[in-house]
């Protein structure tokens, strides 16, 4: 008779419900609302999945802007401190929960931002995002600025290989986003002219290569001829540097005096009035925020007399952010990143962002 292998068997076998186990680990956490000095890398109990639920080892976690309005107290959804900020993440099955079927431990995937609930009438008819009973990444689970995270297969949607975590992390709200606003609500059409706001940040560029891509003249602003220079390298046919140039005056030039088809405004503040005054009759803008500014002075009487439009737009949905990930998997589009941090250097990648310097978006790593 042999020798008994007096190993421990591994969990990290095909099939396993679990890849490993931990009782605690690294998250980083807010106790009060304030700047990036409030963020906090703490131990925290290690989660544990639930039926339908699946834990995952965090590769990679982009930031976004709403992750300071969060954090500042100011995005006018439910937050209750102690808090763990991160919507876009990229993870890899570590514990499968009772009843997940589909799924394996070593799965490479993304949480969808909405766990949606299938049933309401816009569930029902294609309109996920509008869906009344949709739990957000960050806010129904734990946020991606940690090691781990639990969260319903509803969530999960699939990394094509070839992409990296990094990237990732940095399409599926920049590009879906993006997608969104342009097609579905902004009806972007082949041969239109686009005028794209903020063309540095992330859902900022991503929309300059959508636009490209579908046969758009894409005129972009920034506020730095650098910035204007990458998007030009990604399909942009004419920059604006809002900080030193009059944005209407330049539109109006480049177009002949006419305007452009469609706005796509993010910003607030100034660039949402600039964006309508720099519309062609019958023009459409296409907004999804105002972190510049979101209480605004309106101009009505031109508004209704040249017959423009205001579009609001929210999120995404689902095969919205699979047709990008086809895309970026064809290598047509590129997710940016500008830079990675480790999550012990949480405080000065919010500040970072925050001091705009970026150009794409900015991930946190485990």
């Amino acid at each position: 008779m042999g020798e008994v292998d007096r190993r421990k068997p591994t969990l990290l076998d095909t099939g396993s419900k679990v890849r490993h186990k931990r009782s605690r680990l690294k998250a980083v956490v807010f106790h009060e609302f304030g700047g990036p000095d409030v963020l906090q890398l703490e131990d925290v109990p290690a989660p544990s999945p639930g039926p339908g639920e699946v834990l995952l080892d965090v590769l990679a976690c982009a930031l976004n802007h709403l992750d300071v309005d969060v954090r500042e107290g100011t995005s006018r959804f439910p937050v209750e401190p102690p808090f763990i900020l991160g919507l876009e993440v990229v993870g890899r099955i570590a514990e499968v929960g009772d009843g997940v079927e589909g799924w394996q431990v070593g799965d490479r995937v993304m949480p969808f931002l909405m766990g949606t609930c299938g049933d309401c009438r816009f569930c029902r008819t294609g309109r996920e995002s509008l869906c009344t009973n949709a739990g957000f990444i960050s806010f129904s689970t734990t946020g991606g600025y940690a090691e781990q995270l639990v969260c319903s297969t509803r969530h999960l949607l699939r990394v094509p290989d070839g992409l990296s975590d990094d990237a990732a992390a940095a399409l599926q709200i920049a590009f879906g986003t993006a997608w969104h606003m342009l097609f579905e609500r902004g009806r972007l059409r082949i041969g239109e002219t686009v005028m794209i706001n903020s063309v540095g940040s992330g859902i900022g560029s991503a929309a300059v290569q959508l636009a490209h891509l579908a046969g758009a003249t894409v005129i972009g602003n920034a506020s730095s001829d650098d910035k204007l220079v990458r998007a030009a390298e990604l399909g942009m046919d004419h920059g604006i540097n809002h900080a030193t140039q009059d944005v209407v005056a330049e539109v109006m030039r480049l177009t002949d005096g006419r305007g452009v088809d469609l706005v796509y405004e993010h910003v607030g503040g100034t660039l949402f009035q600039q964006g309508l005054d720099s519309l062609d009759k019958d023009g459409r803008l296409v907004i999804c925020g105002g972190h510049a500014g979101e209480v605004v002075p309106f101009d009505i009487i031109p508004f209704f007399r040249m017959q423009k439009s205001i579009i609001g737009s929210f999120v995404y949905t689902r095969t919205e952010v699979e047709s990008c990930l086809e895309l970026a998997r064809r290598r047509q589009i590129v997710p940016l990143v500008y830079k990675t941090f480790p999550l012990t250097e949480a405080r000065e990648a919010m500040a970072t962002m925050e001091r705009r310097e970026h150009f794409g978006k900015i991930v946190l790593k485990p």
